[in-house]
């Protein structure tokens, strides 16, 4: 006899905290002509209900994804009923929309999140109002600017610097090669964080890639970490004020002029220059950054 499961609701439930629905469904299962039926019967006919509210939810249905079933013979019952509990977690994103990149939890294969960090450095600089090379890319050209050293001493300048983290979960072991030849170099290409409509750019040579931290969390499956640092302002460039032979930095003031307020003894020559001059394109990463 062909079988024909019945589908009777016995609970419903949904919560929204924090930003984020979660929700389950749960039914009794028995076939109409009273056969036993096993797991495979009921996870064939189940794709129909695993939809929040079995597509009569019109209002929460949006909000919520499947993420798992559960399949347990009701007591005495001669495998002739079964209990089926359906569980469903938040599809809310960036808006008030579902977004499909916020679907999964943070040990699902495909999982994403961006997470930063923006905060000041102290850094040394002997001008002001200099223009950095563009791209970051160093050259061998006195930088220019207003003197701000004092007898080839310099300053201190606060640098915003923001400090990005990528988690990505994934089958398979990550590409530990491809991690560590990238280390250390700047994006070659521009390169954009979050989703559409609520972007973040980083323009070439302003992205340094500084690492990554992989683990295993499940059969076949990992989590990594990527980090990297953002420096819009210096392209993470650094002045390097001229020495003579013996470490010194060279200083002067203005030859012919006396010394004075507006004519003080400061560096005679300053440089840029770039920690990493290497430049890749991070695609070959495979990072997940929506």
């Amino acid at each position: 006899m062909t079988i024909v499961l019945s589908w009777t609701q016995v609970s419903r439930s949904a919560t929204f905290d924090k930003g984020k629905w979660s929700g389950s469904h749960s039914f009794i299962v028995y076939d109409t002509t009273g056969q036993s039926i096993n797991v495979a019967d009921i996870a064939n006919d189940a794709p129909t209900y695993q939809t929040f509210g079995s597509g009569s939810e019109t209002v929460a249905a949006p909000y919520m994804t499947f993420v798992s079933q559960t399949f347990k013979p009701v007591t005495d019952a001669g495998d002739k009923q079964w209990t089926v509990d359906m569980n469903f977690e938040s599809t809310m994103g960036d808006g008030a929309a579902p977004a499909a990149a916020d679907q999964k939890s943070e040990n699902r294969v495909g999982f994403t999140s961006i997470e930063t960090s923006i905060s000041e450095q102290t850094v040394d600089v002997w001008r002001t109002g200099s223009t950095v090379p563009s791209g970051g890319v160093q050259d061998d050209v006195d930088i220019g600017g207003t003197p701000a050293d004092s007898a080839g001493e310099p300053v201190s300048f606060l640098l915003p610097i923001c400090t990005v983290s990528i988690r990505n979960v994934i089958n398979g072991r990550p590409q530990y090669a491809t991690i560590m030849a990238i280390a250390g170099k700047r994006n070659s290409a521009a390169f954009v964080f979050g989703a559409t409509g609520n972007t973040f750019t980083c323009a070439i040579g302003t992205l340094v890639f500084t690492g990554a931290n992989t683990s295993r969390i499940g059969p076949n499956q990992y989590e990594i970490s990527y980090s990297f640092n953002y420096d819009p302002t210096l392209y993470h460039m650094r002045q390097i004020a001229m020495r003579d032979l013996h470490g010194v930095i060279t200083s002067r003031p203005t030859p012919t002029s006396p010394v004075s307020a507006s004519n003080k003894e400061t560096a005679t020559t300053v440089w840029w220059r770039q920690p990493f001059p290497a430049t890749t394109a991070f695609s070959a990463l495979g990072i997940v950054s929506t």
